[in-house]
């Protein structure tokens, strides 16, 4: 009998993964969320930065987008989750004999986005591997979160001012759902441009079966005609951007120093060491792009 109990609590015990798993499928409509830094073109506060990314930050110019090279630049799945606000849709891949999850697929509307995260075990590919706008996933259920491990990923944004990360990037998202909402924990591990894990924990959507999923077309045009061959760029300490500026603030105040990103601008402690720091004397109009 006591041999019978065990084995029923293993049993149980074993299978409490399987039952914490949760339905992340559907259409899932994206929540107004807050975004690090000021909103000033050209702020990284927040983001744990190396000293080369904080230069190419400083380096960057917007003429970047209009280079017909980047033309219809993919945004990278892991940006696109925060970045604009974007409608998310996710199905899954399902062994009819086993009905069990071989994989589940995610497509994002900004640039149209999208995801494999292989649910069979199979390993990631060796690191000489070809490196893609998605990578290359997979997941593991913890309790009733999916985490996906990404890699082999082409270097992309962490935002759309400069601040870039590398193809040696790995990032990690946990994907919960709780009731109709669906929360995602993007976790960005960089030895190339971040000196730190950098955490985004903000990023909500809401079930909407109703949500209708738009194209989204990406067509070249020239808008600002900039020569074959040519690199924008700005040189060191000339960067225009007001972020960079040290006599601009934004309508909080917000010190430049801060504006300049690195590890310690990312705790809570750190507010306390901006109220000593001096404040631009000037309060700039219409230097946000509103956003990442």
């Amino acid at each position: 009998m006591r041999r019978v109990l065990l084995l029923a609590v293993l049993t149980l015990l074993g299978s409490q993964s399987a039952f914490a798993q949760a339905d992340i499928m559907g259409v899932w409509r994206p929540l107004p969320r807050n975004q690090d830094g000021s909103g000033m073109t050209g702020d990284i506060a927040g983001v744990p930065v190396s000293d080369a990314a904080r230069w190419r930050v400083q380096s960057w110019s917007p003429e970047d987008f209009d280079v017909t090279e980047w033309a219809c630049r993919p945004h990278a799945w892991d940006y696109s989750l925060e970045g604009p606000l974007s409608a998310l849709r996710m199905w899954a891949d399902i062994d009819q004999a086993t009905q069990k999850v071989i994989a589940y697929h995610g497509h994002l509307n900004q640039q149209e986005q999208e995801i494999t995260i292989w649910m069979d075990g199979r390993p990631h590919p060796p690191a000489n591997a070809v490196h893609t706008w998605s990578g290359f996933s997979t997941g593991e259920w913890d309790g009733d979160t999916l985490v996906v491990t990404t890699t082999h990923l082409k270097e992309g944004y962490l935002r759309r001012d400069g601040l870039m990360r590398s193809d040696q990037v790995t990032v990690r998202e946990r994907i919960r759902r709780i009731g109709d909402y669906l929360q995602m924990t993007s976790i960005n591990y960089d030895p190339v441009t971040l000196t730190e894990p950098y955490i985004r924990s903000t990023m909500m959507w809401v079930l909407d079966p109703t949500l209708a999923m738009s194209p989204y077309p990406c067509e070249e045009a020239t808008e600002t005609a900039i020569p074959r061959g040519t690199v924008p760029h700005f040189l060191p300490g000339k960067s225009p951007l007001p972020g960079l500026d040290k006599n601009l603030t934004d309508r909080f105040g917000t010190p430049y120093e801060p504006r300049l990103g690195g590890a310690a601008t990312m705790y809570p402690e750190y507010i306390v060491k901006m109220k000593a720091m001096p404040k631009p004397p000037k309060v700039g109009v219409g230097v946000s792009e509103g956003g990442n």
